[in-house]
């Protein structure tokens, strides 16, 4: 757009079928109304533009609020699975800590309810969370599974442990890398 004089644009402006310029007066009054219909159309428009951006940053931060929830809860369930299999091996395969009925069921209950919050959160997957973290969550659900062939649950047990212990520390690579971003 090119930028013109005021001068060049009093030339410009020419009462129409007539060579004469405008009067001195008519002049004087374009020339003070330039400037003012400048800043009424910056007026107007720069609300707009301020909302827009506005806005933009707002979902943009509700989004990041949402993924960094999502992986809250994804690390919170993983650490009792770890704890779940920790329980068992302290008690089965260490024989360090002896594990009442009651103790068992509430381990049992809260496994399920991790490991249903975890089937979740694999099947929204990159709706909300990475890719990746997707992905690690599909591949410990079909590596939990798995069985030892020998039917040794105790060897299940610590195989589960590192398996979740392993995903850990891919998810909280994986959140960290998705939150940074941009």
């Amino acid at each position: 757009m090119p930028i013109w004089s005021i001068n060049e644009v009093v030339r410009f402006i020419k009462l129409k079928g007539s060579n004469k310029y405008m009067t001195e007066f008519t002049q004087g009054i374009f020339i003070a109304l330039i400037p003012s219909i400048i800043i009424a159309i910056i007026a107007i428009i720069a609300p707009f533009v301020t909302v827009k951006l506005s806005l933009k940053l707002f979902y943009s931060e509700k989004w990041w609020e949402k993924k960094a929830e999502a992986y809250s809860h994804i690390v919170e369930h993983l650490s009792y699975l770890q704890y779940y299999f920790g329980e068992w091996w302290l008690s089965e395969g260490l024989h360090e800590k002896k594990l009442t009925d009651k103790h068992k069921e509430k381990l049992e209950e809260n496994y399920r309810q991790a490991r249903e919050s975890i089937t979740k959160a694999a099947a929204i997957g990159t709706f909300i969370v990475s890719d990746d973290t997707a992905a690690a969550l599909g591949t410990l659900l079909r590596e939990l599974e798995k069985q030892d062939p020998m039917g040794n649950w105790v060897s299940d047990i610590d195989r589960c442990y590192g398996l979740v212990e392993e995903c850990i520390k891919k998810i909280r690579e994986y959140a960290k890398a998705d939150l940074l971003k941009k």
